[in-house]
């Protein structure tokens, strides 16, 4: 908008500036013109009488060159300043009329035009002719310093229109980065804010109107499949619950070798289920702008040596924590002990021959870190695997613990972000194949005891 009003107000004033140049010249044309009308009314009655003398006399203020010529081409009488010249004109004009003529490289000056009038006459032996010529270097001097000033001015001006068309741009616009900046901090996690309606009724105030209408429309929307989600797990849950126990029971009292295969498939499959209701359950209530839980201090360490405990006691591979360190920080016990199961498990599902865990203290965070020596992730899975029903084509495998359901991740990127932390993969820093998830969450500051 700048460039163009600065582009509409350069040619308006070239050529406004350009007409100005030529107005000027003709006006100072037409006034040399007047005054050589003048001059030769004044000294028209005495030629035709006769009585003009030989030099015409000059006036006060007049520099123009006066010269009387008869029709053979005689210098009659002339001005002082033109004596003992030729004609001004080497032939007369053709018709016997008054005429104005602009001539250059004339025997009076070669680089000097002159503006020359004739005006015909009767003198005492015929007809006759008075010239009066005047220099045009005054007009030439006047249009050259106006084309000058106005080429000096004419940037001056359109640079300074332009800042003016900035700031009122700029002005204007304002509420609409306002609006945008607003816009950019609303997410998902809090779709109950709205955009300030600016003031008045103008288009930035109907456009503020119709992205909060869009809002609201969005976060009925997520309210309702929020609301769905919970009440679909909540639902679930207790028939789950039914079945898990008839299929405990048949289990029991068909006894140990006669356990139909097809009864620990359906109790494998159940318990699945009941982990993935769990999960959408979990997910339901994280989206809920109320906490669930209030936050404590929690000993990070503590959590990763029960986590290990837990995996040890499963067969599979070997389970290392030499390098756990105490820190302190504050968060939900429940959500944080769920964040390293989902961990644990997604890397002793992927792991070879061993998981790792690892704690550190770097400035005000704590730094977990869970690896595995299994496949590794390629790096543009690194950050679509935290959304949520992810699966990479090599981890398809279900498992009893839930596994495989595409939720194990995003819950962990759920609870750490409500922690103020943040979580990513990346390949082991050793040099060996297999991937760490690392992890920074701020360290309590309630207490001084923490390292």
């Amino acid at each position: 908008m700048t460039l163009a009003t600065a582009g509409v107000v350069a040619v308006t004033l070239i050529v406004a500036g350009i007409a100005l140049v030529l107005l000027l010249q003709q006006l100072l044309i037409a006034g040399v013109d007047s005054t050589q009308s003048a001059r030769a009314r004044d000294l028209a009655p005495q030629a035709q009488s006769g009585n003009l003398p030989q030099s015409i006399p000059g006036t006060g203020t007049d520099t123009s060159l006066v010269q009387v010529v008869s029709s053979g081409g005689k210098v009659v009488s002339s001005s002082a300043n033109i004596s003992g010249e030729g004609p001004i004109l080497r032939a007369p004009p053709v018709l016997r009329e008054t005429n104005s003529i602009t001539i250059s490289n004339s025997p009076l000056d070669t680089d000097v035009g002159f503006r020359v009038l004739a005006e015909p006459i009767a003198l005492p032996d015929g007809p006759g002719w008075i010239y009066v010529a005047s220099s045009l270097t005054p007009v030439t001097t006047a249009v050259r310093q106006l084309g000058t000033l106005f080429l000096v001015g004419l940037p001056v001006v359109v640079v300074f229109i332009a800042a003016i068309a900035w700031f009122t741009v700029q002005q204007s616009l304002k509420p609409v980065e306002y609006m945008r900046r607003r816009a950019a901090a609303i997410t998902a996690a809090d779709l109950s804010q709205r955009i300030p309606v600016p003031p008045g009724t103008d288009e930035i105030a109907a456009l503020a109107t119709t992205m909060n209408e869009m809002l609201a429309r969005i976060e009925r929307a997520a309210n309702r499949q929020i609301q769905f989600m919970g009440d679909a797990s909540h639902e679930l849950r207790s028939p789950l619950a039914a079945l898990q126990i008839q299929l405990d029971l048949a289990i029991s009292q068909s006894g140990q070798d006669e356990t139909p295969s097809e009864l620990l498939h359906m109790r494998e499959q159940v318990a699945r289920m009941t982990m993935l209701i769990d999960d959408l359950l979990f997910l339901a209530r994280s989206s809920e702008s109320s906490p669930t839980t209030v936050p404590a201090p929690i000993d990070l360490d503590e959590l990763v040596f029960e986590e290990a405990a837990r995996l040890r006691a499963l067969s599979g591979p070997k389970i290392l924590t030499t390098r756990v360190s105490a820190a302190r920080i504050t968060g939900s016990r429940r959500d944080l002990a769920r964040l390293l199961r989902n961990l644990g498990d997604n890397a002793f599902d992927h792991a070879r021959q061993t998981v790792e865990f690892s704690v550190s203290v770097v400035g005000a965070a704590a730094n977990l870190v869970v690896s595995d020596d299994g496949e590794g992730i390629p790096p543009s899975d690194r950050e679509r695997i935290f959304a949520r029903f992810v699966r990479l084509d090599h981890s398809r495998v279900r498992d009893s613990r839930g596994g495989g359901s595409g939720l194990g991740l995003a819950i962990a990127r759920t609870i750490v972000e409500s922690a103020g932390g943040t979580i990513a993969a990346r390949d082991r820093t050793d040099g060996n194949d297999g991937t760490e998830f690392v992890v920074h969450l701020p360290l309590d500051n309630s207490s001084e005891d923490h390292p």
